[in-house]
């Protein structure tokens, strides 16, 4: 005869449980990275630009005032950045000319400061245009 066969469930490994555990672990992993990172960026920030850069920063309501206005200055503002980058393109391409030509580079960069330039006058612009505005309707 034959012995008697056992009907204990045999050990299975759960695929779906394994993966979600790793995906949580995962995740867990990344957001301690993201967290560190940026820690980092504070405290660099911090310390290149001083214990001053908090009082040189503008209070939320006008920053966010400063950027609707630039929102709605879009068509104005779009096509002096886009010259900007079209001339910092220009820029790295004529660092990276073989052969280089100091030249190029040299006009390639104050190509470049007049696109920023414009791009700066613009924003200063509707940066003015909004000061004004409040400070006409805090009157």
């Amino acid at each position: 005869m034959t012995a008697p066969v056992s009907h204990t469930p045999a050990a299975r490994c759960s695929w779906g449980r394994i993966a979600l555990v790793a995906a949580l672990a995962l995740s867990l992993l990344l957001n301690a990275v993201a967290v560190g990172a940026w820690l980092r960026l504070r405290e660099a920030r911090a310390d290149l630009l001083g214990p001053e850069a908090a009082a040189a920063r503008l209070p939320d309501d006008l920053r966010q005032d400063l950027r609707t206005a630039l929102r709605a200055e879009a068509r104005s503002i779009r096509p002096l950045l886009r010259d900007v980058v079209q001339a910092r393109a220009a820029v790295v391409a004529a660092a990276n000319a073989r052969p280089y030509v100091r030249a190029d580079a040299d006009a390639a960069m104050v190509s470049f400061r007049t696109s920023l330039d414009a791009l700066l006058t613009e924003v200063q612009r509707v940066f003015l245009d909004q000061l004004d505005a409040r400070a006409a309707s805090e009157k």
